[in-house]
């Protein structure tokens, strides 16, 4: 398995009938949810915010457990089981330069917890039948050792094929450096590295965040985006299971027309893309990602489904802001006190007033959302009737509130498309169709076009 040879078992006495009769009574999942939740807060507190992570393990953990259930119910024998989902996890663990020691503790962790809660269930057994306690765990924990060192042997082995071909294409190498690099702390000639990253550092650099599946549906994205910006490399960096960074590097600045080419190519890439601003050198190297990160983070509060592509520049105030999430609800709410509320009617008005207050005019608030002028007029009077004054006196801080509202809100929205305490779904159906104008809304408040060039629309700037 994995490029290794199967681990040979040495065959364990099957668990006695009270015991296997015992197992296929157990709900293999509401234990592999106990596990999970063992590994993860013991382990990997570091990938907590991961999902594509905590995705990966769940899977890894749900076909251990439920294997295990099954060996105990005499449905299967451990020697062929091969859970799939463990080893993708395993790779996955090299990939993210998690060392292997880290990946062994999880399985030690994840036996803790289900040998604790398979005791619990003969415990309740013993104390229900009069069934001897004995007779439940012995034969079940022998193989419960059994299977693990069955399992691990495989998994450490598709970790090893997986941090040997990083060795081998020097992608670890790679991502020591790199990860210094981002870090601050290296301190070597920019020679030497620029030799080890295959990149150049020397250079203006235009960072990206890109969610997909796999390397090489982000490889094949640069492939489009590097000529399409005349960028001379690119580099990336996988940071999470689904998240990845990279940069285009070009050795002059980049101008309205590299941008522009960039934001068409972006389009048709098929990747959903959060893009920095352009910056020269190391510390641009390290600027770029950090905007195209805290980007990647407005468009994934946003839901990564309304906003393909999302630019640093249109979104730098809701990324500032959203840094204290608790202050940034607190604000939302004292500005827009009973416009905040979670009814369908007033959602409706935060985005026309959103949009009014973008555009400048109801004709062209009107134009954007498809609505007629007059029921602009209408929905912006009783925003007024709700706010006395706020449309004259605080437009600033009334705008500033509605672009927060608008990622706290769906953020936290549920998927019936009702208002959730202090917010919303971006998509909230209305009588009149406007489901289909979040479209303009996000051009009124988050801008999903470049920054640059003659592709902004004049119309929707600040």
């Amino acid at each position: 398995m994995g490029g290794g040879e199967a681990p040979v078992v040495a065959r364990q006495p099957p668990a006695l009938p009270v015991a296997r009769e015992l197992a296929a009574r157990t709900d293999a999942d509401t234990i592999a949810n106990a596990v999970q939740q063992a590994i993860l807060h013991t382990v990997y507190t570091d990938q907590a915010d991961d999902e594509g992570f905590i995705e990966a393990l769940d899977r890894s953990v749900r076909e251990n457990v439920r294997a295990i259930v099954h060996v105990f119910a005499g449905r299967i024998q451990i020697e062929s089981v091969s859970p799939a989902g463990a080893f993708a996890f395993a790779t996955l663990s090299a990939e993210l330069g998690i060392p292997v020691s880290v990946l062994e503790r999880a399985y030690w962790v994840g036996m803790a917890k289900f040998w604790s809660e398979w005791f619990a269930l003969c415990e309740q057994e013993h104390a229900h039948t009069g069934t001897p306690l004995e007779d439940l765990v012995r034969e079940p924990t022998q193989l419960l050792f059994a299977y693990i060192d069955h399992v691990l042997l495989s998994v450490i082995s598709h970790y090893d094929v997986a941090r040997t071909d990083m060795i081998r294409t020097r992608e670890h190498l790679r991502r020591a450096v790199l990860g210094q690099i981002l870090e601050g702390t290296v301190d070597g000639d920019p020679t030497d590295l620029e030799r080890a990253l295959g990149y150049p550092l020397r250079a203006t650099h235009l960072g990206l965040c890109l969610q997909a599946c796999d390397r090489a549906e982000v490889e094949r994205a640069l492939a489009v985006l590097v000529p399409a910006a005349d960028a001379a490399a690119s580099l990336m960096f996988q940071r999470g299971a689904r998240r990845w960074s990279a940069w285009l590097g070009r050795p002059s600045p980049y101008g309205p027309r590299e941008l522009f080419g960039l934001r068409r190519a972006l389009a048709d890439c098929g990747v959903h893309v959060a893009v920095g601003e352009p910056w020269p050198d190391l510390d641009g190297l390290r600027r770029t990602q950090e905007e195209a990160t805290m980007a990647a983070d407005v468009q994934e509060a946003l839901g990564i489904g309304s906003t393909a592509t999302l630019w640093y520049r249109d979104v730098r105030l809701e990324a500032l802001l959203l840094s204290d999430e608790r202050r940034a609800r607190r604000f939302v709410i004292e500005e827009l006190g009973p416009l905040a509320a979670e009814e369908p009617r007033l959602a409706r008005i935060r985005e026309t007033l959103l949009v009014w207050l973008s555009t400048g005019t109801h004709v062209a608030a009107a134009a954007l959302l498809g609505l007629h002028e007059n029921t602009v007029r209408n929905r912006i009077r009783q925003a007024e009737e709700l706010l006395p004054g706020v449309t004259t006196g605080r437009r600033t801080e009334l705008q500033v509130a509605l672009r927060l509202e608008r990622v706290l809100g769906a953020q936290s929205g549920r998927a019936d498309g009702a208002v959730p305490a202090g917010g919303r779904h971006l998509d909230v159906a209305a009588p009149d169709g406007e489901a289909s104008r979040s479209h303009a809304v996000r051009r009124a408040g988050v801008h999903t076009s470049a920054p640059h060039g003659p592709a902004r629309r004049a119309g929707a700037s600040r």
